[in-house]
């Protein structure tokens, strides 16, 4: 008999609600970590970005974005 990994079994027996917050949490961190110029341009708050985009599996590189409308506005 082959045991499942306790984090697989946690897991599973919670719904993957605890997976879900824990990724939300971190995207919080990320987008709380970029440049306040990166921030202003935000049209909603961090939280709802942050689980929009954990929901969506869609993590936007805002980074690289900023650097692309420098390029072009020069």
């Amino acid at each position: 008999m082959v045991d499942k990994p306790i984090v697989e079994e946690f897991l599973e027996s919670h719904n993957m609600d605890y997976l879900f917050l824990l990724l939300a949490n971190l995207e919080v961190r990320r987008l709380d970590s970029l440049p306040s110029s990166v921030k202003n341009k935000f049209t909603k708050k961090i939280t709802e970005m942050a689980l929009y985009n954990v929901a969506k599996n869609e993590i936007p590189d805002f980074m690289s974005e900023q650097e692309e409308s420098i390029i072009t506005d020069d």
